[in-house]
């Protein structure tokens, strides 16, 4: 599949490829097709409805991911439903975020922020509540220190 013209990484909602990726994003797409037409746009739908739900999840939970399951679910929506995909990238709460990420990769400086913030503020409160148990308080700082430094990690955009 060649790159649309325009579009950074192939067709909308399509995340840009990785050398790490262990899928075989073509015979994951070959079994897709060999589906009837209805079937394959059902299943489509309900992972990324699935995948929104997630990403919702870790919205509130900070170790859990948001962004790769955002991104699942505008790559289902993309081959399913340009309503939902559509909705995507137009919510209010995640949609600029997710469009800056799929197209330039590049998060915000006030989305990065906001999201150490919320981030270290849940886990010190989960650490006061473990604080009985002091590998349970080192395992949340470590994953809290992880996912800061991989926060700060990406491209930023002002």
């Amino acid at each position: 599949m060649k790159p649309s013209p325009g579009v950074p990484h192939g067709r909308p909602g399509t995340p840009p490829p990785s050398a790490r990726c262990p899928v075989d994003h073509r015979a994951v797409e070959r079994a897709a097709r060999a589906l009837p037409g209805p079937v394959r746009r059902g299943v489509y739908l309900g992972i990324g409805a699935l995948s929104v739900g997630a990403g919702i999840i870790g919205i509130v939970v900070p170790i859990w991911p948001t962004t790769c399951f955002l991104l699942l679910a505008a790559w289902c929506f993309a081959r399913s439903s340009p309503r939902a995909e559509r909705w995507l990238y137009e919510n209010r709460v995640f949609g600029r975020y997710l469009a800056a990420y799929r197209e330039r990769g590049v998060i915000s400086t006030r989305v990065r922020r906001g999201a150490a913030i919320f981030l270290w503020s849940t886990i010190l409160a989960s650490a006061v509540f473990a604080a009985g148990h002091l590998w349970l308080v080192a395992l949340l700082l470590l994953v809290a220190a992880a996912v800061t430094a991989h926060l700060y990690s990406l491209p930023g955009e002002s």
